[in-house]
């Protein structure tokens, strides 16, 4: 029987996951509640029940798979005590080949019931990883970006990938082999007991030792596994590096020390791998000495009480008895095989469901309790942060205010506090103490959704999927028509280049925009800015990688998109700043100077102007 938990998590609205892709707060929301602080079997076991269905039709073919499976062996006492006598005695042999036949039309109904239980299992698996990986994708949408920058992204593809096979095989081996082999011993333990409880106690004396053995070397095989999961995360994290800075080594010429490292911790995945497996091999040569130990046991003891009364323990019944005894036997390698499964899925159980109990959480709700765009303006009102952990503050007391459509440069050294407040402007992070007001709400009242549709931003480095240059275009605006996503092409000067290449729209561009040049990835950004149609656009450095002559053209197309536009300029190269209305100059947290570029160049002791200075080469 479920438990009160399970009954209302599989009751859910939202609990039909596999038929229906998207977002699935509703559902991660109740299995927290649910099964928060619960062990990982309650809360898989949890995630399982959803499918009752597959649930039941599974069990009841597995145990029809196991029960017709019975006979086949069953038949042999009869076979060797009661037909093969009888055709002796009659010199007849219709019997043996009616004996034959029988088990030959049983088979296809024991095939079919297999096929099905297979079936139902394979679905029931599958839907249940799948809701599992929905869960934690969208829990992780729902994390701040502290949570990532600690956390890692090698650690996390580890998890979702290695981990959650893990997790597949153990519920593969719990549904598929376990289950059937489970039934098919316990139907055969009632059999032998029937047949001669005497011989079925001395075979199941050796289990208790068996079960002993596991739970001595349990505690072991957990470390150990966990020292393997995390050393597989480790490596995984430093594969991530490795091929994001294969650039950067071979300019170097350092392909020598980077192989040392990854060498290194190849090392440490490879033992650690091998210790966790060879002391699983030795509780599975403890569990197979006693398996084969007890065919041997009955057939001694068999054999004294054959001898001493021939027909109370006639020799059909020992050759049945221990055929049958393998039934027995599988119920307990099944269950070694699962034991084996959950030691090697349960540190990436453990890892999974703690990103689902993560509280970091982005603090405003998502859903608007004011439905209105936001038209730009955005004040700071005493404004304190400080990351996680952090022992001073990355900003201290900003008050600050911002017109609508008005044009700002975010000015200082680095540290400064210039990225801390266009996240905090983002949503990304919540103030530690002040208030943040967009056209004078909130954003608990406006709501994260409504925030980021009315926000774009454009950086040094724009991101490209590895998708056509359509569907990065439409990344901007989703529903938008090719129509739509053409025109912001043409806004953005793209639609010449794009005209250009091999499938024009529908070429891919490769991982992180490989296959296009970095004039040709900042036009696709800017093309999926213009489509957005932001209120509010950040400009992160979208020109210092740039040529001067690629920088001054894309110049041009960024000043258009910002026309009428609250925008946010991030800019080291102080000259692209001319055309701001205010610039905004950030010291250790605070904002030190506040005015216009012509304003804070007339300042001779001013940050501003000692900056403009050095890069203008002539003394303030």
């Amino acid at each position: 029987m479920a438990s009160a938990d399970e009954e209302e998590y599989a009751s859910s609205p939202a609990a039909a996951l596999p038929e229906h892709g998207g977002v699935i707060g509703d559902l991660t929301g109740r299995i927290a509640r649910t099964t928060r602080g619960r062990g990982p079997v309650r809360r898989l076991w949890a995630l399982t029940c959803v499918e009752r269905r597959l649930m039941w039709v599974g069990g009841i073919f597995q145990a029809l798979q196991a029960l017709t499976y019975i006979p086949f062996t069953a038949g042999l006492k009869y076979l060797v005590d009661d037909i093969i006598p009888w055709c002796r005695e009659h010199h007849v042999l219709w019997p043996v080949a009616a004996y034959a036949a029988g088990n030959l039309l049983w088979w296809p109904f024991h095939g079919w019931c297999t096929v099905r239980a297979f079936s139902a299992n394979q679905h029931l698996v599958r839907a249940s990883v799948a809701r599992l990986r929905r869960l934690v994708v969208d829990h992780l949408q729902r994390l701040s970006l502290g949570f990532f920058t600690r956390r890692g992204a090698g650690a996390l593809s580890n998890q979702l990938t290695v981990d959650m096979g893990r997790v597949e095989n153990l519920l593969h081996n719990v549904v598929t082999s376990l289950v059937v082999s489970l039934v098919l011993s316990g139907a055969s333990a009632i059999w032998l007991l029937c047949l001669n409880p005497l011989l079925f106690l001395v075979a199941v004396s050796l289990i208790p030792p068996q079960m002993l053995l596991m739970r001595a070397m349990g505690g072991k095989l957990d470390r150990l596994n966990l020292r393997a999961q995390r050393s597989g995360e480790g490596f995984s994290a430093s594969m991530v590096e490795f091929i994001a800075g294969m650039r950067l080594t071979k300019s170097f010429g350092n392909e020598a020390m980077i192989a040392g490292r990854l060498g290194d911790q190849i090392e440490e995945l490879r033992r650690a791998g091998v210790e966790a497996s060879v002391a699983m091999r030795w509780v599975q040569m403890g569990m197979q000495m006693a398996n084969q130990y007890m065919p041997v046991l009955v057939w001694c003891v068999g054999a004294v009480m054959h001898l001493r009364d021939p027909v109370a323990t006639p020799l059909g019944q020992l050759v049945v008895f221990t055929a049958m005894l393998g039934f027995l036997q599988s119920g307990i390698g099944a269950y070694t095989s699962t034991f084996e499964a959950w030691k090697q899925a349960k540190p990436g159980m453990a890892a999974l469901f703690a990103i689902l109990d993560s509280d970091e959480v982005e603090g405003p709700p998502p859903a608007a309790r004011v439905q209105a765009r936001p038209a730009g303006a955005i004040r700071f009102e005493d404004v304190t942060f400080r990351y996680p952990e952090a022992n001073e503050p990355a900003l201290c007391a900003l008050s600050v205010s911002i017109a609508p459509g008005e044009r700002v440069g975010l000015v200082g050294e680095t540290g400064a506090g210039k990225s801390t407040f266009l996240d905090l402007v983002l949503g990304f992070y919540a103030p530690s103490s002040g208030r943040i007001a967009y056209d004078g709400r909130t954003l608990a009242e406006l709501g994260l959704r409504q925030l980021r549709a009315a926000t774009a931003i454009m950086g040094q480095e724009p991101f490209i999927w590895n998708a056509t240059v359509r569907e990065n275009i439409r990344f901007g605006r989703p529903d938008a028509s090719d129509a739509a996503v053409e025109g912001a092409a043409r806004q953005a000067q793209a639609a010449e280049f794009i005209g250009r290449l091999e499938a024009g729209y529908d070429t891919i561009c490769g991982e992180r925009g490989g296959r296009l040049s970095g004039g040709q990835r900042q036009r696709i950004a800017l093309a999926r800015v213009f489509l957005r149609d932001p209120a509010i656009v950040i400009l992160d450095e979208p020109t210092s990688a740039l040529d001067l002559d690629t920088e001054a053209r894309l110049q041009t197309d960024l000043d258009t998109l910002c026309r009428g536009r609250t925008t946010f300029i991030v800019a080291h190269r102080l000259s692209t700043l001319r055309g701001v209305d205010r610039v905004l100059v950030f010291s250790q947290g605070r904002i030190v100077e506040d005015g216009s570029p012509v304003e804070l160049e007339a300042r001779p002791d001013g940050h501003f102007a000692r900056l403009w200075a050095l890069q203008a080469r002539r003394p303030v």
